[in-house]
């Protein structure tokens, strides 16, 4: 909660300014010129891995999971993603600003040029998020969960604040670290010219002991005047970087209905991020206090 209340204190530093001004609508890139990986250019440089090849597996350093959580996330092996069931799934809003996505944003009027809602488009297999601006409630807790979730938002000094509930299960981190369909996110929008810095937090009862809280900067990149038709199904080929997704067994098994997995005490990565910097294995096995400055300290012990 110290660490929620500390972000929360530095997000409401932005510009004071009107809704207007600070506007999200349009279409906006991953920061950076780009970096080669295996002689592919992707347009970012923060965050590569996570928005590339994903990051180091067996690392979870800074995620304040519990020992289920941990447990849930050591079994993870991700060959899972090349299995019909999941070669398409999309990337849920627990992560998915943090993963590959070149965002197109959409604001729906009124008659009164009103803004009903925001509709978020071109994150990872597309779970578009519409943000409710009309003051509506979210709905029954017995309601569908989606991956994208149902979100409302308002405008505070010139930063959009969101709130997501009805989400399906997921992961905070695209290397097992899960996330359930009790779990709420509130997201922070702040845009300052042409960059748009966007902050979450999730809060899950099941498999986070404290707020998890990351952030990601997109940058302006105008491409002209457009109207945008959501709910349709696309093919994900205008981000760019992902083509479009064919529900395939993309790895050959001899067992029908195989779930690729670790059993307990036999995941082969278990330590290989620990040995690579030098730190105890322990440390990769996340925990609220591997977040905290002073764990640098203990580490120097």
């Amino acid at each position: 909660m110290v660490r929620r209340l500390l972000c929360l204190a530095l997000c409401c530093q932005a510009l004071t300014l009107n809704a207007q001004q600070a506007d999200i609508a349009g279409f906006w890139d991953q920061p950076a010129p780009g970096v080669a990986i295996d002689s592919e250019l992707f347009g970012f440089i923060e965050d590569a891995n996570e928005r590339a090849d994903g990051p180091f597996l067996v690392d979870y350093m800074g995620i304040p999971l519990n020992e289920e959580a941990l447990s849930r996330a050591l079994t993870y092996d991700s060959a899972l993603l090349g299995v019909p069931e999941h070669v398409c799934m999309r990337h849920p809003t627990q992560y998915s600003y943090w993963g590959p996505a070149a965002l197109r944003i959409a604001a729906q009027l009124d008659d009164n040029l009103d803004v009903i809602s925001y509709t978020v488009g071109g994150t990872f297999r597309r779970a578009d998020r519409k943000i409710w601006m009309d003051g509506r409630p979210h709905p029954s807790e017995y309601a569908p969960h989606t991956w994208a979730g149902f979100t409302t938002g308002r405008w505070e000094n010139g930063t959009l604040i969101t709130r997501t509930t009805h989400l399906k299960w997921g992961w905070v981190r695209r290397n097992g670290v899960p996330s359930s369909d009790e779990s709420e996110v509130i997201t922070y929008y702040q845009r300052n010219g042409d960059v748009l810095t966007i902050t979450w937090f999730v809060e899950d009862p099941h498999y986070l002991t404290d707020t998890y809280i990351r952030s990601a900067d997109f940058v302006a990149a105008p491409q002209g005047i457009r109207t945008a038709t959501f709910g349709v199904e696309a093919p994900d080929v205008s981000n760019q970087v992902f083509l479009e997704c064919i529900n395939i067994a993309e790895i050959p098994r001899p067992e029908r209905h195989y779930v690729p997995h670790y059993l307990p005490g036999e995941n082969p990565f278990y330590g290989d991020r620990a040995e690579e910097l030098g730190i105890p294995v322990e440390s990769t096995l996340g925990g609220e206090e591997t977040a905290m400055p002073e764990y640098m300290e203990r580490l120097a012990e």
